[in-house]
């Protein structure tokens, strides 16, 4: 599979064979259990209810046993009352992480990305470099190749005024080749990325052991 290269300008400079590593397939399942993985990792435990052991008071049986024609009660800390304990509540303990096989992890994410090549919404640029950080040029460049809608923008981490600069701009996610934020990736509408970064994700997320 090829992939056009461009210039800042907008010029094509030449066409790309790209790695057999950006030619993988990767099943709905597994994006889904890759997906689930990441939002889980991301949720804590915020809410903290009491069960009727923890909440104070209640020690004492709130009225005789029997002759008042209630129910019988012997606390007043009873799930059943009101200011009583919580039954079957979320606790702050509670651990939502889940596992994923480091393998099947890179081989979505190669999966992903292929998915944008093969969809030809990948741009590759010769490289991202700007001299000085400036939004203004950041939004040149992608009018240039025409890039546009929501954009996940993969440089490498010495491009420091790029990643400055381009993520300024509205709907662009910049991020590294080693630091994918997937779950913005996989919404995108484009993928930007430069030679340099192309090279280093092929590196990093190769599935050979």
């Amino acid at each position: 599979m090829k992939i056009s290269v461009y210039s800042q300008s907008g010029e094509k400079k030449e066409d790309l064979t790209l790695s057999d590593v950006f030619d993988v397939k990767a099943n709905s399942a597994s994006i889904t259990l890759y997906i689930n993985y990441l939002r889980n990792s991301l949720r804590a435990p915020i809410a903290n209810t009491k069960d009727r052991g923890a909440v104070s008071g209640g020690g004492k049986k709130p009225y005789k046993q029997k002759g008042t024609g209630n129910a019988r009660a012997g606390s007043s800390r009873s799930p059943l009352w009101v200011g009583g304990g919580v039954t079957f509540g979320p606790k702050s303990d509670q651990n939502w992480r889940t596992r994923i096989n480091s393998k099947e992890r890179k081989k979505v994410i190669l999966g992903i990305i292929s998915e944008f090549m093969r969809d030809k919404k990948a741009l590759v640029v010769e490289n991202l470099a700007i001299d000085v950080p400036k939004t203004k040029k950041a939004d040149e460049i992608l009018n240039n190749i025409g890039a546009s809608g929501k954009i996940s923008l993969i440089s490498v981490v010495d491009d420091k005024n790029a990643n400055t600069s381009f993520r300024n701009i509205a709907g662009v996610f910049s991020m590294s080749p080693n630091r994918l934020d997937m779950i913005n990736l996989i919404s995108s509408n484009q993928l930007v990325l430069s030679k340099k970064s192309l090279a280093e994700i092929e590196a990093v997320y190769t599935t050979k052991q």
